[in-house]
């Protein structure tokens, strides 16, 4: 009820504001196509084709050797891990979904890959967030702040989720889901000689539907940013609050701009690591149909608790460094 009341005010204002609206879908539109889809399509595609092959065990070894007696991660779990970090967010929710969906992550395992794994890729703070700040912040600093709380994080979440489960191979869900809890954009054709593997078309036609959601909520969020933008009878720091939890990427910039250095850093980075209220509705959009069932057994709630937390940690080591 209260979502249909804010997205009808939204409407509403659309209508009586068309040069917003366009601005801002526009911008969104921008950030899509500019940013996002090069980041992201070719991870996508490639991940989706790596998921699918079964050489897993094989490609994932040295890292294994690492992250497995640390963490208790299997093949299955270092490789979401790792394409959460490093092809960026929300490759990671959406690595976990596939596994998921196969059965090879078992569900404690992908629940605590989606309390560390999902996070903004170096591309995109390097390229993006780094030249905000460049000259006031040393990178390391940057890096740190970023991405420390995920070691931070790791360990309270290991007990709480893997507590009792099995590690140093991969754990299978011993119920297979039905189905219609499998997301469709990774259930095998009917045709397929294979149903273990997936074509080449089958994976851009995957990641190409999961990146049209993503830019539709990009412009969405966009509009709604732009329209918090002008509204000047608002307070300037709630303004600023709320463009920083709709969508990070407007958000960054603008707290940016607005705060004084180091609270800009800090809250600037708050927010990407948070990823927004945009980048929730993205990862929910990554893991599809696990999303949806509760007996799948990843909830968006814990997610977001843990994004939230992990906010605070960043904001409070970037400036507690530059204290």
């Amino acid at each position: 009820m209260k979502q249909s009341f804010l997205l009808l005010i939204l409407l509403i204002l659309m209508l009586l504001h068309p040069e917003i609206t366009v601005k801002g879908a526009s911008n969104g539109l921008l950030l899509w196509y500019s940013s996002v889809v090069p980041a992201l399509f070719p991870f996508m595609v490639l991940s989706s084709l790596i998921v699918a092959s079964g050489s897993l065990s094989i490609l994932m070894a040295p890292v294994r050797l690492v992250l497995g007696p640390l963490l208790g991660l299997s093949a299955e779990g270092c490789y979401t891990l790792l394409s959460g970090l490093v092809c960026g967010f929300p490759m990671g929710a959406k690595t976990c979904a596939d596994f998921l969906s196969r059965g090879q992550l078992s569900l404690k395992e992908g629940k605590f890959l989606m309390a560390v794994c999902n996070h903004a890729s170096p591309m995109f703070l390097l390229g993006y967030v780094y030249p905000l700040f460049h000259g006031n912040l040393l990178l390391w600093k940057l890096l740190a702040a970023v991405y420390g709380p995920a070691l931070l994080l790791a360990f309270p979440a290991r007990l709480l989720y893997r507590n009792g489960a099995p590690t140093g191979r991969t754990s299978k869900i011993k119920e297979k889901p039905e189905p219609q809890e499998i997301p469709e954009l990774n259930f095998p054709s009917p045709n397929q000689s294979n149903p273990g593997e997936l074509s080449a078309g089958e994976a851009i036609l995957a990641s190409v539907e999961v990146l049209c959601r993503i830019g539709g909520l990009l412009i969405l969020f966009s509009i709604a940013v732009e329209f918090l933008r002008c509204a000047g009878q608002l307070p300037a720091g709630l303004r600023l609050f709320l463009m920083g939890t709709m969508e990070m990427t407007t958000g960054i910039r603008t707290l940016a701009a607005a705060l004084p250095f180091p609270y800009s850093a800090a809250a600037a980075c708050a927010s990407l690591t948070f990823g927004g209220l945009s980048g929730i509705l993205q990862t929910k959009a990554a893991l599809g149909a696990l999303a949806q069932k509760k007996k799948a057994g990843l909830s968006i709630r814990q997610y977001c608790a843990w994004k939230l937390l992990y906010a605070c940690l960043t904001a409070a080591i970037l400036l507690t460094l530059e204290a």
